[in-house]
């Protein structure tokens, strides 16, 4: 089983990176593989809506999604996303690979392929902050709804 750690934090040393370790640690030990990209260090370009991704369900962006993240999104059947809060969401890092994600909703509902994985792969989120508030992870938690 490979569990893909998504590292959104551009701190490497931080609280993100602690929980993600301990997470990943704990399957490894049960037996997982597991692999981590940290997000910030990676040539992510941001969704340009070119909507090749609703005709042909790829995307024409040549950067580290085509060449790697892309591929190991379909092979993983655990995914986990590790993020700090900014501003009640996710790192603009981790949130421009999410908007490239697209593609994969695109070859579910507009193109109707089938994911080999789709019963078996789950998703998990962890997620730190540095302040108090009832509502701080709700825009996170509504973005993580719809990424899984």
């Amino acid at each position: 089983m490979l569990i893909l750690g998504l590292q959104g934090s551009p701190r490497k040393k931080g609280n993100t990176q602690f929980l993600l370790s301990t997470f990943l640690q704990a399957a490894e030990e049960k037996g997982a593989v597991t692999r981590t990209i940290q997000v910030a260090e990676r040539n992510v370009l941001p969704c340009k809506e070119y909507v090749v991704c609703e005709r042909k369900g790829t995307c024409p962006i040549d950067d580290d999604m085509a060449s790697e993240i892309y591929g190991l999104l379909r092979q993983a059947e655990v995914v986990v996303l590790a993020t700090p809060i900014f501003f009640y969401n996710m790192t603009s890092q981790l949130k421009a690979l999410v908007d490239r994600c697209q593609t994969f909703w695109a070859r579910k509902y507009r193109l109707k392929l089938a994911d080999p994985l789709k019963a078996t792969r789950r998703g998990f989120l962890l997620s730190v902050a540095a302040t108090r508030g009832k509502t701080l992870f709700d825009g996170l938690q509504l973005t993580t709804k719809y990424f899984f």
